[in-house]
């Protein structure tokens, strides 16, 4: 999946770079001066702050830096090899190739240590080491240890010096064919160099703004369309314009709305005409598992005051789901207490858990705790709670104002327990519990209750067959899987919990075909968690979805699975319903 991740993001990264000049602005003509701290986004360019993507580390006494934030700030380029699909970083002094696939590091063609020269992060990001690509660049350096400092200094040198041979450079390319169909991606071979062997900033021309995937373009008419390239070295000489044209043939590969669904990169959102709501739902059985109550403390949301969130009963399984904000002028406690009122010790087993510690933004706290409750990584967690006494399940001492908290607990007891959601003073814990008249805060708006259900499972109903025609699943909106209707223990009236939050969704489609998974939010933001064949997606993977966002790509199945497996939970902050929606793809000659 890292190797997976590395080749979407640095192949993306590396083509976008190819395709546009290097950034002029980040760029000094004279003297760059670049301070940075391991382990750390702050970085300082010719003394303006910057803020980084990737921090700079340590690792067995080498230091890396991100290579993406040198390439800008110190205007090397990076391509890839069309053949090897190997990274090509082309600095001052060096001709590096990466290839993360072999693990072989090449430079002007002597072989390295892959592991001593390069690093790749978790998210699949790389970083080289720092003396070597200062040695490759003709750039200087320090680090300070106390600090953690580093501190790269870069001269270039004009245009015409005469330390730089200021030969034009050639642009030059052709196309992987003779000719495109309409609506089929059109790839570029890049062959243009410098005798000097500098790196070359690419300017294109002609190319449509089409969906965009590893270097692809689309045109949706027939006919000839000239491509331009230009290309830049870094003593700013600039090629001619070299031109080649590309013929369209009067052959439909992909229509234009089609187009997208085959060809917009998992995790982008794209603008479709096609009728989603008029989408037939999957043909699907639903089932409410009975065998884990859930506890439900989101009422009153905004918590004005001290006292009893929610309170009740725990025997065997149960679902802790809590979701509040402090409303008050005042920092709080927020406790989850836990009560024995029998004569035997009982023991409380937790088995899942999503949990995040307070803050003030909405969508975080509930798309961190889903991520953490999906995940399912933690080892299981045991707690005694003695006969006629009182525990604290979980503390979160420092609960700020207009800060949130969101929590998932799955639990299974061996005997009676009572469980109270609970704001009080700050620094405050069982002993306060038990010895300070707490008052039941009143019902207002949102959930709260206890419902039988925690876990509800969708079979799609297709027969075994492959999906033939665009269907859809709606989540939340009442109609496939109606809203959970249970108890207010503390009201002793009806519930309902309306947008089934704190439930996870089960979703099961045998033998789907090859098809793109799709999401798009109804009701209004969205950012949280989807698992699918048990990899976790983001949707989406930074900042949030909306309505105007249109369809979400999750993800494309090979058309080899034997089964589609889907989990997800309503993230708290994020609002219901949404649609998946699954579009059959055909096979593309």
């Amino acid at each position: 999946m890292v190797r997976k991740s590395w080749i979407s993001i640095m192949l993306c990264a590396a083509i976008v770079i190819s395709l546009i000049p290097a950034a002029a602005g980040a760029v000094s003509s004279t003297t760059t001066q670049v301070i940075l701290y391991l382990d750390s986004t702050e970085a300082y360019i010719n003394n303006q702050p910057y803020t980084l993507e990737v921090p700079a580390i340590a690792d067995k006494g080498r230091t890396y830096l991100p290579a993406r934030f040198l390439s800008e700030t110190l205007g090397f380029n990076i391509s890839t090899n069309p053949v090897t699909k190997a990274l090509i970083l082309h600095t001052t002094y060096s001709y590096i190739e990466i290839d993360q696939r072999a693990k072989i590091v090449t430079d002007n063609g002597t072989i390295l240590p892959f592991n001593e020269y390069v690093y790749f992060n978790k998210d699949g990001r790389l970083l080289v080491q720092m003396a070597w690509v200062a040695k490759a660049m003709g750039a200087t350096f320090t680090y300070t240890g106390s600090e953690k400092k580093v501190e790269l200094t870069y001269i270039k040198l004009p245009a015409g010096s005469g330390n730089i041979n200021p030969s034009q450079p050639v642009a030059k390319f052709t196309f992987e064919k003779p000719f495109y169909r309409i609506g089929e991606p059109v790839r570029t071979i890049d062959l243009s160099y410098d005798t000097d062997g500098q790196n070359l900033a690419r300017t294109w021309g002609g190319l449509k703004d089409a969906f965009f995937q590893a270097g692809s373009y689309a045109f949706f008419q027939p006919g000839t369309y000239p491509i331009t390239l230009t290309v830049k070295d870094t003593s700013n000489n600039v090629s001619e314009v070299y031109t080649k044209e590309l013929t369209v043939i009067d052959e439909v590969f992909l229509t234009e709305q089609e187009y997208p669904f085959y060809y917009a990169k998992e995790g982008t959102s794209f603008k479709t005409n096609m009728s989603l709501l008029s989408l037939p739902q999957v043909p699907n059985s639903v089932r409410y598992d009975t065998s884990r109550k859930l506890l439900v403390s989101d009422s009153p949301e905004i918590i004005t005051e001290k006292g009893i969130l929610y309170q009740d009963v725990v025997k065997g399984k149960g679902r802790l789901y809590a979701n509040h904000q402090n409303g008050m002028n005042e920092n709080v406690t927020f406790a989850i207490v836990a009560t024995n009122h029998t004569e035997q010790e009982v023991r409380i087993r937790t088995t899942n858990k999503g949990e995040v510690y307070p803050s003030p933004l909405a969508n975080l706290i509930g798309h961190i705790a889903s991520v953490d409750f999906l995940l399912d990584e933690m080892p299981d967690e045991y707690l005694s709670v003695k006969p006629r006494s009182s525990v604290t399940y979980k503390l979160f001492p420092q609960f700020s104002p207009k800060y949130g908290v969101n929590t998932f607990y799955d639990i299974e007891t061996d005997g009676e327990v009572m469980f109270t959601f609970v704001a009080m003073d700050p620094g405050a814990g069982v002993e306060q519990f038990d010895q300070s008249y707490l008052p039941r805060l009143p019902y207002f708006k949102h959930v709260r209750g206890t419902f039988p259900s925690s876990d509800i499972y969708i079979e799609g109903r297709t027969g075994g067959v492959p999906l033939s025609a665009p269907m859809r699943l709606s989540i939340g909106d009442n109609t496939i899987e109606p809203y959970i209707r249970g108890f207010d223990a503390m009201e002793h009236r009806e519930a309902e919990n309306k947008g089934n939050y704190g439930v996870n969704h089960h979703i099961r489609i045998d033998n789907p075909g090859k098809i793109a998974i799709l999401f798009r939010p109804r009701g209004g933001n969205f950012k949280g968690p989807i698992k699918i064949n048990g990899q976790l997606v983001m949707a989406p993977v930074s900042g949030t979805l909306t309505t105007s966002s249109g369809v979400y790509v999750l993800k494309r199945t090979t058309g080899e699975e034997k089964v589609l497996d889907i989990e997800l939970t309503p993230p708290a902050g994020s609002y219901f319903p949404v649609d998946l929606i699954f579009y059959p793809l055909k096979t593309l000659n």
